[in-house]
């Protein structure tokens, strides 16, 4: 998957952008999941990092950009108060790619709850990744079961959750 980016022409419901933070982390977690299980092997957010104007940016006649072609970043430079702001996306992200490295391979994974989903791989060093989504506005929990034994799991409202199993 590559060239993706939060983009509001003609989106009445979104904040303006930049922001320093917001909400939609949720949904691009899903995005990356739902990509994963398709059989993506990558996945790339477009504009990674960009000033406090949502720019700079680049005007692109073919695709009709409007001039004022304001983007989304998940890292934003503010140029004027010489600061870095990380955004809830950049930490949702980072859970997939500080543990699903290159080499690692997708793994089915079974069972289903509403909101709730899990995608698993098992790392070059046979280490198996869990990666669990909690979409509801709820605490909830989970039980994980691998290679005979079993974890639950809360799951915070609204997360990702990161699991790490180890062979002893």
């Amino acid at each position: 998957m590559t060239e993706v980016c939060f983009w509001t022409q003609g989106t009445p419901w979104v904040k303006p952008i930049p922001r320093d933070n917001y909400e939609d982390s949720d949904f691009w977690i899903n995005q990356i999941t739902s990509d994963l299980e398709a059989g993506s092997s990558g996945w790339t957010y477009w504009n990674m990092i960009l000033d406090q104007n949502g720019g700079p940016w680049l005007i692109s006649p073919i695709h009709h950009d409007p001039d004022d072609n304001v983007q989304q970043p998940v890292v934003i430079i503010n140029r004027d108060i010489k600061k870095i702001c990380y955004s809830d996306v950049y930490y949702a992200i980072a859970n997939f790619s500080k543990f699903d490295r290159p080499g690692s391979v997708r793994i089915g994974s079974v069972g289903a709850a509403d909101g709730i989903r899990c995608v698993a791989f098992i790392k070059p060093d046979g280490q198996c990744v869990t990666e669990l989504v909690n979409s509801r506005e709820l605490n909830s929990s989970v039980l994980i079961e691998w290679r005979g034994k079993t974890l639950e799991r809360p799951l915070p409202p609204i997360s990702i959750t990161t699991l790490l199993w180890r062979e002893r």
